[in-house]
């Protein structure tokens, strides 16, 4: 996970993915007026936040993520800790 610095510069993040404001903001939920002012200081909840990081820094397309996708990841990282490691370094090198 990136740390919260990294996420206090919202325009840097969009600035970089080459992404207008209506773009950027309305993946996560936000209106372009709202997604101005977190732009601009102001202080955006921790859910904002965490949909930020996740959507833009990590790059989860939450339309395609399902309740069961986290159900197996979950399952699959207590059940073979090995196996989930050696699949989320796989996916990493094929960003």
């Amino acid at each position: 996970m990136k740390p919260f610095s990294a996420i206090a510069n919202p325009r840097s993040i969009r600035q970089k993915l080459g992404l207008n404001q209506q773009d950027f903001w309305s993946q996560i939920g936000v209106t372009q007026s709202g997604g101005s002012r977190y732009e601009s200081g102001r202080a955006m909840p921790k859910p904002v936040r965490e949909l930020l990081r996740i959507v833009h820094v990590e790059g989860v397309e939450l339309a395609k993520v399902s309740g069961i996708d986290l159900k197996v990841a979950g399952h699959l990282k207590k059940s073979d800790s090995g196996l989930y490691t050696r699949l989320k370094d796989a996916a990493r090198k094929a960003r």
